[in-house]
This record gives C-alpha cells, sequence and structure tokens, in this order.
C-alpha cells in the first residue's frame, strides 16, 4: 500500500528550482530514519548512501525540484509580475493559489486574471499569457510587499494538498517528481543490504541535460544509473494511444528507450534487458515509451565522465507540469517493485 500521508508531505512541501531547500530537508531527515548516511551536497542535492555503499555503486535518482515561477517585479501597488520557472503551459495560470516563502514564514496568494465581465467579446476564448497576469498577495503597496521579504527573484509555488481520487488514484501538485522522492524512501527500507546511492536531485526542471544529478554522478563515479522519474499517461480524452504510445495508468512502471527524440538519453542495452527480463521474471506489467519531447536525469548523466550506462524508469502520471497531477498507487507501488528486484540482481561488473 502507498504511504499517502508520506507521499502527500513530499508533494506538498516547496521545491521550486534551486530553492529546493525545504523538500531537501524532509528527504534527508526520511533517509536518516531508514539508517541511511544522508547528506545535502553544496548543490542542493540529497546524496542518501546505504550501509554496504562502495566506491561504485549503482545511483538511482529523483528529483526533488517542482515547476513553479519567480518574482520579475512589483508594482506600485503590490502585485507581482512574474517569470516561469520550468515547463509550464500558460493555460493552467489563471485563478491558481500560490504560497511564497519568506525570512518570516510562507505568504499566500493568488494569481489574478480580468473577469469575463470585463473582456471583450470572445476574450474568455483566449487563453491569457504568463506575461499578463500578476500575483495579488493582498498588499497595498510595494513598500508592504518589501517589508513582507518579497522582492525580485523570490520563488512562488503552487498551493494544493494531495487528495485522494477513485479506483486507487491519487491527485497532487509536483507528483513530478515528488512520486519518485517516495519511491527512493521506500527503496531505502529494503537496499540497505546492497551497494547503492539514493540521490534527491535539484534543478531537473531547468536543466539543459544537466545539473544536480550530473555533478552528484561526478563526484559518485556509479557503475550504472537509473533516473526513477514520471512518464506522460495519455489515457484521457485530450490524447490519442497514437501521441502517447499507449501508455496509462494502472499498467505497470515504464521504461524508457529513448529520451527527446534521441538528444537525451537512449536507454543502455544491457540495463533495459535486465529490468525487462526481471519483470517478466517477476510478472510486473511494464509500459515501453519513447519521447520527442523531453528528458530525465539519465540525460544528463549518461555522459558523465568516460559515460554511465542508464536508463529512466518512470510511474505513469497525467497531466504533468501542471498542479493536477494524477497517478495510480498501483503504479507506484509496482514501480518500486521493479526496481527493488532489478537492483538485487544487477550484474556486479
Amino acid at each position: 500500500m502507498v504511504e499517502f500521508a508520506l507521499l502527500a508531505k513530499l508533494t506538498e512541501a516547496f521545491g521550486v528550482p534551486s530553492e529546493e531547500h525545504e523538500i531537501a530537508k524532509l528527504m534527508e531527515a526520511e533517509f536518516k530514519k531508514r539508517g541511511w548516511h544522508a547528506e545535502t551536497d553544496r548543490f542542493g542535492s540529497v546524496v542518501a548512501k546505504s550501509p554496504k555503499c562502495k566506491t561504485s555503486p549503482i545511483m538511482i535518482a529523483a528529483h526533488m525540484d517542482e515547476i513553479g515561477l519567480m518574482v520579475k517585479f512589483v508594482s506600485d501597488k503590490g502585485f507581482l509580475r512574474f517569470i516561469k520557472v520550468g515547463s509550464i503551459d500558460d493555460r493552467v495560470l489563471p485563478n491558481q493559489r500560490v504560497v511564497i516563502p519568506t525570512p518570516d514564514g510562507k505568504i499566500y496568494g493568488v494569481i489574478g486574471h480580468k473577469p469575463p465581465h470585463m473582456q471583450k467579446k470572445g476574450g474568455e476564448r483566449r487563453a491569457p499569457e504568463a506575461k499578463d497576469l500578476f500575483i495579488d498577495i493582498g498588499a497595498k503597496s510595494r513598500k508592504e510587499v518589501e517589508k513582507l521579504g518579497v522582492r525580485i527573484g523570490t520563488p512562488v509555488g503552487f498551493d494544493i494538498p494531495a487528495r485522494h481520487l477513485q479506483g486507487g488514484r491519487i491527485t497532487a501538485k509536483a507528483l513530478d517528481d515528488r512520486a519518485g522522492c517516495y519511491g527512493l524512501l521506500k527503496l531505502a527500507e529494503t537496499l540497505k543490504g546492497e551497494d547503492v546511492v539514493l540521490v534527491g536531485s535539484v534543478q531537473e526542471e531547468v536543466s539543459m541535460f544537466g545539473k544536480g544529478a550530473a555533478l552528484s554522478a561526478y563526484r559518485l563515479q556509479p557503475r550504472a544509473f537509473v533516473a526513477l522519474d514520471t512518464a506522460i499517461a495519455g489515457d484521457h480524452p485530450e490524447i490519442t494511444d497514437e501521441e502517447s504510445g499507449g501508455i496509462g495508468l494502472d499498467k505497470g512502471p515504464v521504461i524508457t528507450l529513448v529520451e527527446a527524440a534521441g538528444m537525451g538519453n537512449v536507454a543502455d542495452r544491457q540495463m533495459r534487458e535486465h529490468f525487462m527480463a526481471v519483470a517478466k521474471r517477476a510478472k510486473i506489467p511494464i509500459q515501453l515509451e519513447v519521447i520527442e519531447g523531453g528528458a530525465t536525469d539519465a540525460a544528463s548523466v549518461y555522459s558523465v565522465r568516460g559515460g554511465i550506462p542508464s536508463i529512466a524508469l518512470g510511474i505513469p502520471t497525467r497531466y504533468i507540469h501542471s498542479n493536477v497531477g494524477v497517478c495510480a498507487a498501483r503504479d507506484i507501488e509496482q514501480t518500486i517493485e521493479l526496481m527493488e528486484r532489478a537492483v538485487k540482481t544487477f550484474p556486479k561488473k
């Protein structure tokens, strides 16, 4: 069973790229509870080593950062203009609730938008662009905003709690990739006797095949790398099977064979065959994916140093890069099981 309280705590933690302090603190504490040696490195990634970790371990990473916003301007009347941090569809932004960390604690706001009564005819059919939107925190002036500790460069996250849906489904913001972070913590309970390092990486959502995971891999020099991430589930009315490759909920973990049309990671052949063989023996259903857009931490790690055999394993998730992701508890459980079995039977060389 998925431990919903833990998953909810992870998804609700703040972690906009470069500001992952809250989720990193939580991940480090949870790793230590499970008996792993964990520390947050200079760049902000959480590196947890098993008691049996040696000089060339298997590295499994899930990125801690989430899509979000950042303040770019404060108006005289106290409204905040912003930029997007990470890939976000402008259509999901209007009238959303947001949370903003300040030196004295979190404050809350909403993304404002002109109501239909004040729009020109047909205007309600046009999605507003991010540059035309603003954040209302209730302040009356720029001075009041600055007193609160909000200024240019302040990060902004979405304020959305996790909830159960019907049929064993879960909705939350930041499931990409807090579902993977949850998987790391559950793996920490079963892989203490293996030569493994688990990494909560940073800045994946704003990387061009680089940043947190690559820096950790350069230092750790693993013999193999697995990105534990999400995969786009297209089993809803807006996406066809042809577009999504048939990826859907309750159909098992996703093995990503090709990322970013080959510009990202191309799954290591031996690792691909190993994961598929393990799944077959354990009777775990799997889905295969090749994607033209998007990539995982595997795209940044495979070329580190002399090259690190890499693969991505995804938890199918609907509506990623929005604040209402949806995944299935069964898929999370089976992804964790496949990862555990694959690591315990991974070739020594």
